[in-house]
């Protein structure tokens, strides 16, 4: 899944300006991919923390939530079951001061006793 929306691409269809259409479609997504903007819903980036609370979802799916935390759907379904691949560039908590149920808590370390 992409970060970004499909709306903001250019149509490759005009063959000739296929090239100069590409370029752009790649410049744009080099640019965005290098930002770690969160996934776009509706044509707006997602105010989610965490990962899609609902929606059909399909396996290995993308998402990068609000807080760019990085998600990867390993069981299809609605909402799906995730797992966190990369942690949040924040350290703080959410403004709710509350972590989604089932998120993991990427700063808690375990240590042996």
């Amino acid at each position: 899944m992409s970060t970004i929306a499909p709306s903001r691409l250019n149509d490759v269809s005009n063959a000739a300006l296929f090239r100069e259409l590409a370029a752009d479609n790649l410049t744009l997504l080099a640019e965005d991919t290098a930002k770690r903007v969160p996934t776009y819903q509706n044509g707006s980036p997602t105010t989610i923390i965490g990962p899609p609370i609902s929606g059909a979802r399909v396996l290995n799916e993308f998402w990068r939530d609000a807080l760019c935390g990085e998600w990867r759907c390993t069981g299809a379904g609605t909402p799906g079951t995730w797992i966190q691949t990369l942690p949040a560039a924040v350290a703080a908590d959410p403004s709710s001061g509350t972590i989604p149920t089932g998120v993991p808590d990427p700063q808690r370390h375990h240590r042996p006793h």
